[in-house]
């Protein structure tokens, strides 16, 4: 008897079942009519079977263009929550990074405070250069052997000295001491009414005096830049332009070699980080690289 009811239920099941998929394979018409004149203007005809076919399809096809974009864009940034292990390397990376110019820079601007300390004769803490987390001096080595230049310097002097030539200055009316070391790119041209000598070197390198005078003239000029004018004996007059700095004001005495300005690139007339330098004599503009080796 059991046996009997239990398949009584599985014929009734399988009738509703059926009932169903003939629910869903009948044919509806979805028709538009004009509302005025009632005119049929178009019409098709679709069973529940074929539009939910269509819904899952269209489902399906929506899917797949999301993961694609997923895939192979930055969408997945964008909407995706949270840290994930990759940004967290860029950013520990980004981190490093910026830490790094941080030390450099603050390296660069204390290299930079005691170079015009030094320049001004002025005391400097060099405790820095006995850090050991600064990057700058890690690979540091001190150099203390004579260059070249001073060392001609010295000979010059002393045999000056001894054959008792030494002008009131203590230096030989020939000789003048480089303002800077460099390459002339521009000589003495009076016929172009270039009365110096353009030298090009490295930006914020010192300027130094030829001989020892008084500045007459320390300031800004439209087309020249920073400038600086020292009067000498007989009758010299030595003239430094396009200083990014000058490190002496009008009036100041100043022996020879002594830091007057770092090399810069201020002014009209310039294209590039160089030092102009001119020499005049009794109003004359005499050609620097008879009296100068640069």
């Amino acid at each position: 008897m059991a046996t009997l009811i239990n398949f009584v239920h599985t014929v009734r099941a399988s009738e509703k079942i059926s009932q169903f998929i003939d629910q869903l394979r009948e044919k509806h018409k979805l028709t538009f009519i004009n509302d005025t004149t009632y005119h049929e203007k178009w019409s098709f005809t679709v069973s529940s079977l074929t539009l939910i076919s269509l819904l899952i399809a269209y489902t399906i096809f929506i899917v797949i263009i999301l993961m694609v974009l997923f895939r192979f864009t930055t969408l997945k940034s964008v909407v995706q929550s949270g840290d994930t292990a990759e940004t967290r390397v860029q950013i520990e990376e980004q981190q490093r990074a910026i830490d790094s110019l941080y030390n450099l820079t603050s390296s660069n601007e204390k290299y930079l405070d005691n170079l015009m300390r030094l320049l001004n004769d002025e005391d400097f803490d060099d405790s820095t250069a006995m850090n050991s987390q600064d990057t700058a001096f890690v690979n540091y080595v001190p150099n203390f052997t004579k260059s070249k230049e001073d060392s001609i310097l010295r000979a010059k002097m002393q045999n000056q000295e001894v054959n008792g030539v030494a002008s009131e200055s203590g230096f030989s009316i020939d000789f003048f001491f480089p303002p800077v070391n460099g390459l002339v790119s521009q000589s003495f041209n009076i016929n172009k009414e270039h009365f110096g000598v353009d030298v090009s070197t490295m930006a914020d390198e010192p300027i130094k005096a030829c001989l020892k005078g008084t500045v007459i003239l320390a300031g800004w000029v439209p087309g020249e830049g920073n400038i600086i004018v020292i009067q000498h004996s007989n009758e010299f007059t030595s003239i430094y332009k396009h200083c990014s700095v000058l490190l002496k004001a009008q009036g100041d005495r100043v022996a020879i070699g002594d830091p007057i300005g770092i090399v810069g690139n201020t002014g009209e007339n310039t294209s590039g980080p160089h030092l102009h330098f001119e020499l005049w004599q009794n109003g004359v503009a005499m050609n620097p690289q008879e009296f100068i080796s640069f």
